[in-house]
């Protein structure tokens, strides 16, 4: 059975950015009758947004937020490949000791501190990426490493650099390039386009420090796709982001925001759960959204389905992911938003040990393996082209 499985994935994963869906193989009880988007209210917005991502040559911004499961980046990663897009923010995950997505490199060098958005104290402000690496070391730095198809004409680094430091580019031809500061941020412009390169810092003296929150790639990309995660992240842990509205306004303000924020609100006993507090947060989290874009459009992602330890050694069904569903159904007719039913579509309860048995989930039954991820990113990006735009017709099918 698991070997059947992985061949058929891997047999169905090779499909390219040019077709309008990706094949999925009938298998694990995936419920391939239920992955669309569902539209609890008007989808009128959603219908435009989905004919400029089919048709338009219009620029686009998408915005990927959540937890583990956004900074693993194999989700992301994969729509971004189906969109054909660029790569957006980038995050040096290494310089605070925590796990990078893999299609780039942010190598770290000397002594670096870090804060994030999950805790409720973090002394330095916080923006898209919901962290901060922060060093004082004179000698540290930053090799950076994408793919080529990945080529940045402009790189964008978003900080604060606090005493007598400023960041400045190595190239790998032996240039330097120095940064002009447009919005607060510190920006560098190449010759010609480049992936690698390596971020230093000028002038640490006493007392002096940087503050990096991000760094921005931009190139001529018609689609951007920006993922912020943080392992551990609710939708409390974003509203402490004070930067989160202006640094997006900056570089790229939404058009749409994928939502996969909700396992962690929820990995609590079931009595302990409140739905009422956890709309009330993701309201507040849209509101400031609306700051960068008032015609963003937003798209939920339920929780998977997974489990909730209650002991040491023990561990049950997490109950919570219905009211975590029913929850998104609620705010995404108030905001005129779409529901994608990851919890439905995967199988519904007790449908993680068939993942897990197919080497598809983490054996603690909350967190995917990279095949997994993937094939969520499969399943999602085909809900998304079988939208039909009006000149289609459609339905508003609240069937689950």
């Amino acid at each position: 059975m698991k070997i059947s499985w992985l061949f058929l994935f891997m047999c169905f994963s090779v499909a390219t950015v040019a077709q309008d869906t990706i094949p999925i193989p009938e298998a694990l009880g995936i419920k391939l009758g239920t992955n669309r988007l569902v539209f609890p209210g008007s989808r009128e917005r959603f219908d435009s947004l989905i004919c400029r991502l089919q048709n338009s040559e219009e620029h686009l911004n998408i915005l990927h937020i959540g937890g583990s499961h956004v900074q693993a980046g194999y989700f992301p990663q994969r729509l971004r490949e189906h969109f054909n897009a660029s790569r957006g923010l980038l995050f040096p995950w290494k310089a605070i000791r925590s796990n990078a997505p893999v299609d780039y490199n942010l190598m770290p060098s000397g002594n670096w501190s870090k804060s994030t958005c999950i805790k409720p104290s973090a002394p330095e402000q916080l923006g898209v990426s919901g962290a901060a690496a922060i060093t004082s070391d004179s000698l540290a730095s930053l090799r950076l490493e994408l793919p080529s198809k990945y080529a940045f004409s402009r790189l964008r680094i978003i900080g604060e650099a606090e005493g007598t430091v400023e960041p400045y580019i190595l190239c790998d031809n032996g240039d330097t390039i120095m940064a002009e500061r447009q919005g607060g941020d510190f920006l560098f412009s190449f010759n010609n386009p480049d992936s690698l390169c390596t971020i230093c810092f000028r002038s640490m003296g006493d007392g002096s420090r940087f503050v990096l929150r991000g760094i921005f790639p931009e190139d001529e990309q018609r689609i951007v796709y920006t993922e912020s995660g943080v392992n551990g992240a609710s939708v409390p842990s974003w509203l402490r982001c004070d930067l989160l509205t202006e640094e997006l306004s900056r570089i790229c303000p939404p058009d749409l925001v994928i939502f996969g924020i909700g396992i962690n609100d929820a990995n609590v006993p079931f009595a302990r759960f409140d739905a009422e507090a956890f709309k009330a947060s993701y309201r507040d989290l849209m509101d400031e959204l609306r700051k960068t874009n008032p015609n963003v459009c937003f798209l939920f992602i339920t929780n998977n389905d997974c489990w909730l330890r209650v002991g040491r050694q023990r561990r049950t069904l997490n109950r919570n992911t219905q009211k975590v569903e029913q929850a998104m159904m609620a705010l995404a007719r108030e905001c005129n938003g779409a529901v994608w039913n990851q919890f439905r579509i995967m199988g519904g309860y007790g449908s993680s040990n068939r993942w897990v048995n197919a080497h598809l989930m983490n054996r603690d039954h909350i967190h995917f393996l990279r095949a997994g991820y993937e094939l969520l990113a499969d399943l999602l990006y085909n809900a998304i082209q079988a939208s039909p735009t009006p000149s289609e017709g459609r339905e508003n099918n609240l069937n689950l």
